[in-house]
């Protein structure tokens, strides 16, 4: 096993990227896509997540990409995938790529863990682009689902702040907030508009955000949109 002298540091290794595809002639096709674009990562094709047991030393910004084809989010082969995958590498973020595309699968994507939803009419050069957002903390979402979110959040009856039904048991305030981040707002627009700080709209995400173990301001929006049309 390799020694170094006390206080010298360690190179960390590249970025590790795996692309998990059961379909052999896919996925090698695109790992080697991939690969082309992203020369800084180690981009490596794998069929099933259960082969991450070997890999130990991720290097950060890591990813992984899951390819599910037609299979449904909540299908068994799926769900299983996901789940050895919280248990193998839980802290990297996940990427869904999918033939599927609507809100039902992207929200039950986001609350398994997904950090990404890529529907296959991606371009390999949008897939790249995404993958380093990712990697650096970001989300995303496609945009015909944002679309679709907000023009619901549009045309649903005006509701009186307080008067919101929810299950979720929030605060009058909190749900001021909620309704403004369904409506797209960043949040120093929201603080403008209710008269508070940044810094408390932040708050105000983070306590909602822990009441629904939402990982992100996307998944907190996915997950409330049927509570505040109710």
């Amino acid at each position: 096993m390799p020694t170094c002298a006390k206080g010298a540091s360690v190179e960390a290794g590249p970025a590790l990227l795996f692309f998990i595809d059961r379909q052999g002639v896919g996925r090698d096709c695109i790992t080697a896509q991939l690969a082309s674009l992203l020369s800084e990562w180690r981009v490596e094709p794998i069929s099933k997540a259960r082969e991450l047991h070997r890999r130990v030393n991720w290097a950060p910004p890591s990813v992984v990409i899951l390819n599910t084809h037609g299979e449904s989010m909540d299908g068994p082969g799926v769900a299983g995938e996901m789940a050895m995958l919280a248990q193998l590498a839980p802290a990297i973020p996940i990427l869904i790529v999918s033939e599927r595309c609507d809100l039902r699968e992207v929200t039950l994507a986001f609350g398994l863990g997904a950090r990404g939803y890529l529907p296959t009419s991606l371009a390999i050069s949008e897939v790249t682009t995404i993958v380093r957002l990712v990697a650096q903390g970001g989300t995303y979402v496609p945009a015909n689902i944002l679309t679709s979110l907000f023009e619901n959040r549009r045309s649903a009856p005006v509701q009186i702040p307080g008067e919101t039904k929810c299950p979720y048991r929030f605060s009058p305030r909190q749900l001021q907030v909620l309704e403004r981040l369904n409506e797209g707002k960043q949040n120093k627009l929201i603080a403008d508009e209710l008269g508070i700080s940044e810094a408390t709209v932040k708050v105000h995400m983070r306590n909602m955000m822990k009441k629904l173990n939402a990982r992100n301001r996307t998944q907190l929006v996915l997950m409330t949109k049927d509570a505040l049309q109710a």
